[in-house]
């Protein structure tokens, strides 16, 4: 039986998803979120007009100095940039990346990596909005349906175990305009049940009362929703030099029975484990094989040149 190598050790407590992180990790004391909204809700010729205008005023108010802010401003970004591209400076953009080709294939029960690939049943849920409106940010109903989402994700959160809610990722999608981008998150569920759980708890059902009854008011507004159910054996997810993103940041609950040396888990207690493993060998090398269903020997790549990443990356868990 195969068996893989975790690359990301287990934690005491469940992560908390990017789109929750995001309201609380700040740019000059603002949460990135908010700086990401501001920053989606005029074009770019609008934000330079914008800083002409401001650049004048103060020009007017305290004359030549005014010309000061806005190039020491862009020297302060050229030598960080510099300092970060000579590696004389950590570039916080890589925070968390695993530098390596890794897999998703969740623990068993003892805490043991082998098996099948795509060795869970898992359940996709797709959701998102768009807002159409002239003002952006400040339409009517907008501030509204984004407080009941983020209100709905960060108590799924909390109630992660209730629901079977494995992990959250949100994403904003972007080229189809210039402003008011798409919003789209993504929760992982262990099975419909958890899922539907989740969609009629008291605080959706608020959200549904609230969008049903203000409809004719929020045309300006546009919400979707995806669902897909995933039979074990019938998903895959590969990534190289990534950070935990999708199926990668999500998490399953273990308690052990028995001691697990590999991962410093001792019996009886109560960890988080990630599904992120080593795949640079094995099943997990190809598409084919982290397709368990198809039957593969994962040795579709043999009839290429050498493999890039045989001693690519690390071999432990961090």
């Amino acid at each position: 039986m195969a068996q893989y190598v975790p690359l990301k050790k287990p934690v005491h407590q469940r992560p908390v998803s990017s789109h929750v992180s995001a309201g609380t990790k700040k740019e000059w004391g603002v949460p990135v979120a908010l700086v990401g909204m501001i920053r989606d809700q005029l074009t770019v010729s609008s934000w330079l007009a914008l800083g002409g205008c401001l650049q004048c005023l103060l020009f007017l108010v305290g004359g030549r100095i005014a010309f000061v802010p806005p190039f020491f401003l862009l020297f302060y970004r050229v030598v960080d940039a510099a300092l970060m591209t000579k590696g004389w400076k950590a570039n916080p953009a890589v925070e968390d990346v695993i530098y390596n080709k890794f897999a998703i294939h969740y623990p068993d029960a003892e805490g043991k990596y082998g098996g099948k690939t795509a060795n869970k049943d898992i359940v996709v849920f797709h959701i998102g909005a768009r807002n159409f409106h002239p003002m952006g940010m400040f339409a009517p109903g907008f501030k509204g349906i984004g407080d009941f989402f983020d209100g709905m994700v960060k108590d799924a959160e909390k109630r992660s175990e209730e629901y079977g809610l494995m992990g959250v990722t949100s994403y904003n999608v972007v080229g189809e305009s210039s402003t008011s981008s798409e919003t789209m998150t993504v929760m992982f569920f262990e099975n419909l049940e958890g899922l539907h759980k989740f969609a009629h708890d008291p605080l959706h059902r608020e959200a549904w009362n609230w969008w049903n009854k203000n409809l004719d008011k929020l045309k300006h507004i546009s919400i979707w929703h995806e669902v897909f159910r995933c039979p074990a054996g019938n998903w895959e997810g590969i990534y190289v030099n990534s950070h935990p993103r999708g199926l990668a940041a999500t998490t399953v609950p273990l308690t052990l029975e028995k001691d697990n040396e590999a991962l410093g888990v001792k019996a009886g207690e109560k960890v988080h484990c990630y599904p992120i493993v080593d795949a640079r060998r094995g099943p997990l090398k190809t598409s084919a094989g982290r397709l368990s269903a198809t039957g593969s020997d994962a040795k579709e790549h043999e009839k290429y040149s050498d493999d890039p990443y045989e001693n690519y990356g690390r071999l432990n868990a961090v």
